[in-house]
């Protein structure tokens, strides 16, 4: 299947990450993704405490993007297909990321370790679960 496909936002980022920085330095920030009031609903049933994976645009990425790069831009590793990295040099600009969701307030959802900027268009949520559904996403479970 091929041609054009149109993603709205569902959500942004409100982080204290104003510019990219290198990933390791996400994994204990503490980050809001506001979600857009007509798409508030969508958070019935969503739970505190519990581990999301959540889709995003790398909305700076604007220029063509390679399919071969170094991983995590280190030019004394080999080039790597793109789909065999998490560089967020992608064809499509779209991130992934799995996340703790800490607190739901009405349209904000707090979470830790997003790897993503101030600003970020959010296209997605799902809890982890969705992915594995052997897999009981509750934190007290995983310490």
């Amino acid at each position: 299947m091929s041609g054009l496909w149109e993603i709205s936002p569902i959500g942004k980022v409100l982080s204290p990450i104003k510019e990219p920085v290198k990933p390791d330095l996400f994994h204990n920030v503490r980050c809001t993704v506001e979600i857009y009031p007509e798409f508030k609903e969508g958070l019935l049933g969503l739970e505190e405490e519990i581990e999301v994976l959540v889709m995003f645009l790398f909305h700076l990425n604007i220029e063509k993007s390679p399919l071969l790069v170094h991983p995590r831009g280190d030019t004394s590793r080999p080039l790597r297909g793109v789909f065999a990295t998490c560089s967020p040099t992608r064809p499509n600009s779209i991130g992934t990321n799995r996340c703790r969701l800490i607190a739901l307030r009405n349209s904000y959802i707090d979470l830790i370790g997003l790897e993503a900027i101030d600003g970020t268009p959010v296209i997605d949520i799902k809890p982890f679960s969705c992915l594995d559904p052997r897999y009981d996403a509750k934190v007290e479970d995983l310490i």
